[in-house]
């Protein structure tokens, strides 16, 4: 699907804002990565695959952390969060993934995706070769969930710093810290504040802690979410 000159640039705009809006919100080694680990291949996915498909980049979040069983870091090349569903997309490459692999690294692998699965996430896996040869395929194969979850996840308008609040939340779980949040966001902490009262006002925090230094705040996960 080759698109048009405007529908071309509709997508490079689009895709700038995402990019910029997500590193503006990290920090740090977290940064560093999603300026490392973006590569051609997640470009061609966005390009050949999402756009054509979804039209838009909500809920989909690149270089996406999560912590592994042993306390380290796993990065996913995409997290999709789309209401209460969790999709791990990941484009591997032959040479890194197969040709370049030992045991170790391949038990890894297989770990690492086996852990996400325990977390709930659904794991999609595109080769490199794939996507670059034959995108139409691919798409016609991710169509049928991905524009079922794409509307299912819509949600009510939400100001981007309350949303990208929500969406910190989800993703620390029990160690929401106010001052910690407005830093890793960059957001001035009085928003941070006013939006978890607002939060907490729907059900979707609680505060658990208030001590002299620091208030802690954790996401309450809904029905589906709950492992």
């Amino acid at each position: 699907m080759d698109m048009d000159k405007n529908r071309m640039q509709e997508f490079e705009e689009a895709r700038n804002a995402w990019m910029e809006r997500h590193l503006r919100a990290r920090r740090g080694e977290r940064k560093d990565r999603l300026k490392r680990g973006h590569g051609h291949g997640e470009a061609l996915f966005l390009k050949n695959v999402w756009w054509p498909l979804v039209g838009n980049f909500d809920d989909l979040h690149p270089e996406y952390e999560v912590r592994d069983w042993r306390g380290g870091t796993l990065y996913l090349d995409f997290a999709w969060l789309p209401g209460l569903r969790r999709f791990n997309i990941d484009v591997k490459g032959f040479g890194p993934h197969v040709q370049q692999a030992d045991r170790t690294g391949y038990r890894r692998e297989l770990m690492r995706e086996l852990y996400l699965h325990s977390r709930g996430y659904t794991n999609i896996s595109i080769a490199y070769d794939a996507l670059k040869e034959d995108p139409a395929l691919i798409r016609d194969f991710l169509k049928p969930d991905i524009m079922r979850y794409a509307r299912a996840g819509r949600r009510a308008e939400r100001p981007l710093a309350e949303q990208a609040l929500l969406d910190y939340a989800r993703k620390h779980s029990e160690c929401i810290y106010p001052s910690k949040a407005a830093d890793e966001l960059g957001l001035d902490p009085r928003t941070v504040i006013k939006y978890l009262k607002k939060l907490m006002l729907e059900g979707k925090v609680q505060l658990i802690s208030a001590g002299k230094r620091a208030r802690r705040y954790r996401y309450v996960p809904e029905l589906g979410e709950r492992g």
